[in-house]
């Protein structure tokens, strides 16, 4: 079981065998990610874009080109388009957004006939080291606050699974979920509360396995087993939640910068439920985290 960063980077970097692809890799932050994951030992690359452009930025960071298999393509859309080409033929495990927009990058991961797809929905969890860590809690994870902005029943049961797929890789092999919304108490009015119930008998009847799941869930019983049991709630996911399913992005975009910004704990994120673990950095992350999330992608992309 994966319990903090330090073991995750250590499991990535002892899966040497797979390839992190990076589209477009044309400016300094990426070239810093790539540079320093290859300083400890995380994954290979193979970059694709303008070859004199990526090879300077090589140079001015301190790196050298001739580390890296460097395929040609003379624009960012292309670029991607290779890497994805890659991907389809199993040479590359991992995707990496490099300088290019993300919209440049999903056209070819989502393309009908010759992308990614696999059928299920796509969705982000973003990963920290629990800052409030109970029992065997560890990581903790909350999604989706990167893709699917107002996802109904049938996409939070997927959301659901992807993310308990991923922290399965992570050696969990049943994570207790939390469905969140602002109150433990179902409402008509409130439909987080109803597709939080749903979840649950979803999961009690055996149509979602492989995690514990309930809800709804408020923030705070979903984190202290004082105020789970205070409200009367004695379900073993509340006051223990290992991941946190969020109502909306709006809600997922919130909490995941308030780890950052008022927490300052590093964080990890992969999008999950395409062929393969797709890494897109925000502006708003460290050297740190790109270094964390091209890990966690790396081990999701082993299982």
């Amino acid at each position: 079981m994966i319990r903090n960063f330090s073991e995750l980077r250590a499991a990535a970097a002892s899966r040497r065998e797979v390839v992190v692809g990076v589209p477009s890799p044309e400016d300094d932050n990426s070239i810093r990610t790539i540079l320093l994951c290859r300083r400890e030992g995380i994954g290979k690359f193979v970059l694709s874009g303008r070859k004199d452009v990526i090879e300077s930025c090589i140079k001015d960071n301190g790196g050298n080109p001739d580390d890296f298999q460097i395929i040609p393509a003379a624009s960012a859309s292309q670029a991607a388009a290779v890497v994805v080409a890659l991907a389809r033929e199993q040479k590359v495990g991992v995707i990496l957004k490099g300088f290019l927009s993300t919209a440049e990058l999903m056209a070819p991961v989502l393309h009908r006939e010759t992308g990614l797809r696999t059928g299920r929905l796509l969705s982000d969890i973003l990963v920290v080291e629990n800052p409030i860590p109970a029992g065997d809690s560890g990581l903790l994870g909350m999604t989706d606050g990167g893709l699917n902005i107002l996802p109904g029943l049938e996409e939070k049961k997927q959301i659901v699974e992807n993310a308990a797929a991923v922290f399965h890789c992570l050696g969990i092999p049943e994570p207790r979920i939390g469905i969140m919304a602002a109150s433990e108490k179902v409402k008509e009015a409130m439909p987080a509360t109803l597709h939080a119930r749903e979840l649950t008998d979803m999961n009690r009847r055996g149509t979602i396995q492989g995690c514990k799941v309930y809800g709804p869930l408020a923030l705070d019983i979903a984190v202290s087993r004082e105020a789970a049991e205070h409200k009367g709630i004695a379900d073993a996911v509340a006051g223990n939640v290992q991941i946190m399913v969020v109502p909306s992005v709006e809600a997922g975009n919130l909490l995941g910068k308030a780890f950052t910004y008022y927490l300052r704990i590093p964080v990890a994120h992969v999008i999950i439920g395409a062929r393969l673990p797709i890494l897109i950095p925000s502006r708003n992350e460290t050297e740190t985290d790109k270094i964390n999330s091209v890990a966690l992608g790396i081990v999701c992309g082993c299982n």
